[in-house]
């Protein structure tokens, strides 16, 4: 009976362990998370929160603040770009350090707020091979919706046109024209 007990004991604690429900995100404190969702797609996302902790793919720390006279879309901080700060927390990485394979199409969804009329604002997807441009293309979000003191949703698709290599580098951002604008909740999906 004894044996039995010592076996039964460390089956039950590590099916236990392995069978956790609860989501690594429940608590809020998660600031990016990458995921695999198929072998066609990986997603990575931010949400602006916890900006010492995020991992070294985004640059650009300077343009989160915490927000007190507008409402962040989510938690308490969102990036902002003014005449001083002309781009948003950036993605930058090489295709290498992301996935064996290379994508086809990069989709950008978050949220922008314009302070004020905007017309120039918007994403920009750079691919540059030792800092010269490859691939440079730019999403307006004044096509989506101009309003202005309000949340609006984009998603932006870059199809890549150009046989890219591992060691390009990508990098995503939002250029304000150096006007007031705010962001929020970026997710980056690689389509492969």
């Amino acid at each position: 009976m004894k044996r039995l007990l010592f076996l039964i004991a460390p089956a039950i604690m590590l099916y236990a362990c392995s069978n956790s429900t609860q989501s690594p995100a429940t608590d809020g404190t998660a600031a990016d998370q990458t995921a695999q969702i198929n072998e066609n797609q990986m997603v990575i996302e931010t949400d602006m929160e916890n900006v010492a902790s995020m991992p070294t793919y985004w640059i650009n720390h300077s343009a989160i603040v915490k927000m007190e006279a507008v409402q962040a879309k989510s938690g308490q901080h969102s990036s902002k770009l003014d005449a001083e700060k002309l781009y948003s927390l950036t993605f930058r990485e090489t295709f290498s350090n992301i996935n064996a394979k290379l994508p086809k199409r990069v989709v950008v969804n978050g949220w922008y707020y314009f302070a004020e009329p905007n017309e120039k604002a918007g994403m920009v997807m750079d691919i540059n091979e030792n800092n010269d441009a490859y691939i440079w293309k730019a999403y307006n979000f004044a096509s989506v919706d101009p309003t202005i003191n309000q949340w609006n949703e984009f998603t932006a698709y870059f199809t890549i046109d150009k046989p890219i290599k591992p060691e390009h580098q990508i990098k995503l951002f939002a250029n304000g024209d150096g006007k007031v604008i705010y962001l929020d909740d970026f997710k980056i999906t690689f389509e492969y």
